[in-house]
């Protein structure tokens, strides 16, 4: 009984953990513009990946910026920045 209480305690206190993890407000806001709706064909950083495929964290943010301008995403300054932070995390790891 003691493991089993353990075991429960031990997953209560690591539950919050996880979830602060796991909702990063970047893909939040990724998530509620539909981006996949172009990038589940194009994806994230592949070699075969010819427009707007960014080198650096700048080229990153010109095209977050130029999707949400070109499809009236309409995020603010702040938003755009996670949704670019998000991307950087998951696929490009570019430095700041």
């Amino acid at each position: 009984m003691k493991h089993a209480q353990a075991f429960l305690m031990t997953g209560l206190l690591l539950t919050p953990i996880m979830a602060h993890a796991e909702a990063h407000p970047g893909k939040t806001l990724h998530d509620d513009a539909n981006c996949m709706k172009c990038h589940a064909e194009l994806g994230y950083n592949k070699e075969t990946l010819v427009k707007m495929s960014p080198k650096n964290y700048a080229d990153l943010q010109k095209a977050v910026a130029y999707c949400d301008s070109n499809l009236n995403v309409g995020w603010f300054d702040d938003e755009r920045e996670q949704v670019v932070d998000y991307l950087n995390v998951t696929y490009y790891k570019f430095p700041k």
